[in-house]
């Protein structure tokens, strides 16, 4: 008789068969399962829009912030960055309101880098809007003095000067540029069209940002016009005074 070591063997007799029982089969051990939570943090919205990106000195400028879905702070602020220098500072901060909103009115006085910062809470990161500049000129005023008298020609007010005395111009640049250039030019009218009195001069402001500028020996009987330019920096923007009209009667 032969045994053969198979699963499912038979075992044969005289007396008849004997069928083996099929071995039990082998149940796999359920898995072990464990919870798994995320906890990455999302981050959220955060945007800035201007009433004005280009404006002049001392102009007041909207600002709003807007901030959106976060788990629970709810506070943003405002970052500035002078161009000049490039100092930083906190200009603002605030709650937003329900619908994630904080408007802020802001003064400026130079060019500046703007950008709103959310420093984030237990469910989101912390994070920076885009940085926008907002752009601010200058104001350059001058007028004359020493003149006799006023009267209109071609629109225009023009001061009248005696040939005795000596017409100044007298200004200032606004915010102060003490020791920067201005620059001063003059034209007459020739009968047709106004004309190049003289090669525009450049001069350095003096202390206070103030101009002070003598007109001597200038012929009499002509129509005169001058302006006065500040060509801005980095802080600061182009200005000029606008023509200023004059003559000398005799």
């Amino acid at each position: 008789m032969k045994l053969r070591n198979t699963l499912g063997t038979v075992l044969a007799a005289a007396a008849g068969v004997i069928g083996m029982a099929a071995a039990p089969a082998m149940a796999a051990a359920p898995a072990a399962t464990h919870a798994v939570t995320s906890h990455a943090k999302k981050t959220p919205q955060l945007t800035t829009s201007f009433s004005s990106t280009s404006v002049g000195y001392g102009s007041w400028v909207t600002i709003n912030i807007h901030l959106g879905a976060t788990a629970s702070n709810r506070k943003v602020a405002l970052y500035a960055k002078n161009w000049a220098g490039g100092a930083v500072y906190a200009a603002a901060s605030g709650t937003v309101n329900r619908a994630g909103n904080l408007s802020v009115r802001y003064w400026v006085s130079q060019t500046r880098t703007y950008w709103a910062n959310f420093a984030g809470d237990a469910s989101d990161n912390a994070v920076n809007s885009a940085g926008v500049a907002v752009h601010v000129g200058s104001e350059t005023n001058g007028s004359f003095s020493g003149n006799y008298a006023t009267t209109s020609w071609g629109g225009h007010s023009v001061k009248e000067f005696h040939s005795s005395s000596v017409p100044a111009l007298i200004g200032t640049v606004t915010p102060n540029k003490t020791g920067e250039n201005i620059t001063v030019t003059a034209q007459y009218y020739n009968g047709n069209s106004w004309v190049s009195a003289n090669q525009p001069k450049s001069f350095p402001l003096g202390y206070g940002s103030r101009f002070g500028i003598q007109f001597t020996s200038w012929p009499k009987g002509y129509e005169y016009r001058t302006v006065v330019s500040y060509g801005g920096d980095v802080s600061n923007g182009a200005s000029n005074s606008g023509w200023e009209y004059w003559t000398i009667t005799g």
